[in-house]
Protein backbone atom coordinates (compact mmCIF):
# COMPACT_ATOMS: atom_id res chain seq x y z
CA UNK A 1 0.00 0.00 0.00
CA UNK A 2 1.27 3.47 -0.90
CA UNK A 3 -0.57 6.57 0.31
CA UNK A 4 -3.59 4.42 1.18
CA UNK A 5 -3.81 2.82 -2.31
CA UNK A 6 -3.23 -0.87 -2.89
CA UNK A 7 -0.55 -1.93 -5.38
CA UNK A 8 -2.54 -5.07 -6.12
CA UNK A 9 -5.32 -4.65 -8.65
CA UNK A 10 -8.14 -6.52 -6.92
CA UNK A 11 -11.16 -5.26 -8.85
CA UNK A 12 -13.29 -7.37 -11.15
CA UNK A 13 -12.42 -6.61 -14.79
CA UNK A 14 -15.64 -8.25 -16.04
CA UNK A 15 -17.57 -5.12 -14.98
CA UNK A 16 -15.34 -3.04 -17.27
CA UNK A 17 -14.76 -5.44 -20.15
CA UNK A 18 -17.68 -7.85 -19.87
CA UNK A 19 -17.49 -11.60 -19.28
CA UNK A 20 -14.69 -13.56 -20.95
CA UNK A 21 -15.47 -15.21 -24.29
CA UNK A 22 -16.92 -18.72 -24.20
CA UNK A 23 -18.36 -21.29 -26.61
CA UNK A 24 -20.29 -24.56 -26.56
CA UNK A 25 -18.23 -27.48 -27.87
CA UNK A 26 -19.37 -30.95 -28.89
CA UNK A 27 -16.57 -33.40 -29.66
CA UNK A 28 -17.74 -36.67 -31.15
CA UNK A 29 -16.76 -39.50 -33.42
CA UNK A 30 -16.20 -43.19 -33.88
CA UNK A 31 -13.31 -45.61 -33.57
CA UNK A 32 -13.09 -48.65 -35.82
CA UNK A 33 -10.53 -51.16 -37.03
CA UNK A 34 -9.19 -51.34 -40.58
CA UNK A 35 -12.20 -53.46 -41.61
CA UNK A 36 -14.64 -50.82 -40.33
CA UNK A 37 -15.70 -52.80 -37.25
CA UNK A 38 -16.34 -50.63 -34.16
CA UNK A 39 -13.81 -50.89 -31.34
CA UNK A 40 -15.07 -50.68 -27.75
CA UNK A 41 -12.90 -49.48 -24.87
CA UNK A 42 -10.47 -47.20 -26.68
CA UNK A 43 -9.28 -44.39 -24.42
CA UNK A 44 -10.11 -41.09 -26.09
CA UNK A 45 -8.27 -38.07 -24.68
CA UNK A 46 -9.62 -34.70 -25.76
CA UNK A 47 -7.13 -31.87 -25.28
CA UNK A 48 -8.32 -28.27 -25.49
CA UNK A 49 -5.11 -26.39 -26.25
CA UNK A 50 -5.27 -22.83 -25.01
CA UNK A 51 -2.70 -20.08 -25.44
CA UNK A 52 0.76 -20.46 -23.85
CA UNK A 53 -0.32 -18.39 -20.83
CA UNK A 54 -3.52 -20.37 -20.12
CA UNK A 55 -3.96 -23.84 -18.70
CA UNK A 56 -4.87 -26.58 -21.19
CA UNK A 57 -7.86 -28.79 -20.39
CA UNK A 58 -7.87 -32.55 -20.99
CA UNK A 59 -10.91 -34.81 -20.77
CA UNK A 60 -10.76 -38.60 -20.98
CA UNK A 61 -13.55 -40.88 -22.14
CA UNK A 62 -13.88 -44.33 -23.73
CA UNK A 63 -15.49 -45.57 -26.93
CA UNK A 64 -18.73 -47.51 -26.42
CA UNK A 65 -19.99 -50.79 -28.00
CA UNK A 66 -20.54 -48.98 -31.31
CA UNK A 67 -17.08 -47.39 -31.18
CA UNK A 68 -18.70 -44.02 -30.53
CA UNK A 69 -17.62 -41.27 -28.12
CA UNK A 70 -19.02 -37.85 -27.31
CA UNK A 71 -18.09 -34.96 -25.05
CA UNK A 72 -20.17 -31.81 -24.63
CA UNK A 73 -18.95 -28.85 -22.60
CA UNK A 74 -18.77 -25.08 -22.46
CA UNK A 75 -15.24 -23.81 -22.97
CA UNK A 76 -13.42 -20.52 -22.59
CA UNK A 77 -12.70 -18.86 -25.92
CA UNK A 78 -12.14 -21.10 -28.99
CA UNK A 79 -9.27 -23.50 -28.32
CA UNK A 80 -8.02 -25.94 -30.96
CA UNK A 81 -8.85 -29.57 -30.15
CA UNK A 82 -6.40 -32.47 -30.31
CA UNK A 83 -7.78 -35.98 -29.82
CA UNK A 84 -5.64 -38.99 -28.90
CA UNK A 85 -6.78 -42.61 -29.25
CA UNK A 86 -5.12 -45.37 -27.23
CA UNK A 87 -5.89 -49.07 -26.85
CA UNK A 88 -5.58 -49.69 -23.13
CA UNK A 89 -7.18 -53.13 -22.77
CA UNK A 90 -5.01 -55.11 -25.19
CA UNK A 91 -6.63 -58.16 -26.79
CA UNK A 92 -9.93 -57.69 -24.95
CA UNK A 93 -11.40 -55.48 -27.71
CA UNK A 94 -10.43 -57.72 -30.62
CA UNK A 95 -6.74 -57.00 -30.91
CA UNK A 96 -3.99 -54.61 -29.97
CA UNK A 97 -4.15 -51.34 -31.87
CA UNK A 98 -1.63 -48.61 -32.64
CA UNK A 99 -2.29 -45.28 -30.90
CA UNK A 100 -2.97 -42.22 -33.02
CA UNK A 101 -3.66 -38.50 -32.63
CA UNK A 102 -5.73 -36.11 -34.76
CA UNK A 103 -6.43 -32.38 -34.78
CA UNK A 104 -9.82 -32.11 -36.50
CA UNK A 105 -11.35 -28.90 -37.78
CA UNK A 106 -14.19 -27.37 -35.79
CA UNK A 107 -17.47 -26.52 -37.49
CA UNK A 108 -19.75 -23.74 -36.29
CA UNK A 109 -23.31 -24.96 -35.67
CA UNK A 110 -24.68 -21.82 -34.02
CA UNK A 111 -23.68 -18.17 -34.29
CA UNK A 112 -22.49 -16.19 -31.29
CA UNK A 113 -24.41 -13.39 -29.65
CA UNK A 114 -22.62 -10.65 -31.60
CA UNK A 115 -21.67 -8.96 -28.35
CA UNK A 116 -18.27 -10.62 -28.06
CA UNK A 117 -18.73 -12.97 -25.12
CA UNK A 118 -20.74 -15.91 -26.51
CA UNK A 119 -18.81 -17.22 -29.50
CA UNK A 120 -21.46 -19.76 -30.56
CA UNK A 121 -21.64 -23.54 -30.75
CA UNK A 122 -19.12 -25.78 -32.47
CA UNK A 123 -18.84 -29.44 -33.35
CA UNK A 124 -15.64 -31.37 -33.79
CA UNK A 125 -16.00 -34.72 -35.59
CA UNK A 126 -13.25 -37.35 -35.52
CA UNK A 127 -13.87 -40.76 -37.08
CA UNK A 128 -10.69 -42.83 -36.97
CA UNK A 129 -9.60 -46.27 -38.07
CA UNK A 130 -6.92 -47.84 -35.92
CA UNK A 131 -4.36 -50.25 -37.32
CA UNK A 132 -3.50 -53.47 -35.53
CA UNK A 133 -0.01 -53.73 -34.03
Amino acid sequence: EICGKSLVDDHDDSAMYGPPPFADYKVMGTVSDEDGKPIKGIRVSVLLKYSPWSKDVEETLYSDDKGAFQLTRTVDDLPPVTISFEDVDGEENGGEFVSTEVTPKRNRTKDGDGMGSYQGAFEVQADVQLKKK
